[in-house]
């Protein structure tokens, strides 16, 4: 489904690289982006939004990092750009800190995606082969459970994005690799 209501991914993705020099975030944007994809089409949703809301979910980090900053200023940006506020509400739901209840798919999905694709990248990256087919549903268990692994990562939030979303890490891991196997190559995934 298709709905011509959201700005095109050629509007986001200028957007995303206005904003967005890291070269790792751009991959971390086209991950949760790819992810979101899916998960539209598993629950027979909008691809093209939940797309986007993958692709924009963290464009404004590296300009305004700080909590209360960050994708609240990259909001007003959206706005005056033509986003709508589903769109808009749904990026700034993923950040806790923001106290926005995630009530939509598009929202919960959005809050599951972007912790725990960012740290399954993560684990492929320590793989000998960087490869994604090394990764298992129990090596992102195991390495979940080594706190000194990805500090970054806010392991509550994982389980929180999990439970939000009805899923669990069993079923999600898998989900999300399947999801990022097309993209490996542009992710730096599938040396």
């Amino acid at each position: 489904m298709t709905d011509t209501l959201w700005p095109s991914r050629e509007k986001a993705w200028s957007l995303l690289t206005e904003f967005t020099q890291n070269p790792q975030l751009i991959k971390h944007a086209l991950a949760v982006e790819a992810v979101m994809r899916q998960i539209a089409l598993q629950h027979g949703e909008d691809v093209d939004l939940f797309g986007l809301v993958g692709l924009l979910h963290d464009f404004d980090y590296e300009r305004f990092p700080e909590i209360g900053q960050h994708t609240i200023e990259g909001g007003k940006i959206l706005a005056a750009a033509g986003f709508p506020d589903r769109i808009i509400r749904a990026i700034q739901s993923h950040v806790s800190e923001n106290h926005i209840p995630r009530e939509t798919l598009l929202e919960k999905a959005i809050f599951a995606a972007d912790e725990l694709t960012g740290f399954i990248v993560a684990v492929t990256l320590v793989r000998p082969s960087q490869s994604l087919s090394e990764v298992t549903a129990q090596s992102v268990k195991k390495k979940l459970k080594d706190k000194s692994f990805a500090r970054g990562v806010n392991r509550e939030e994982v389980y929180a994005g999990l439970s939000g979303l009805g899923v669990t890490l069993e079923d999600f891991v898998p989900f999300i690799l399947d999801a990022l196997k097309p993209h490996a190559d542009v992710l730096g995934l599938n040396p």
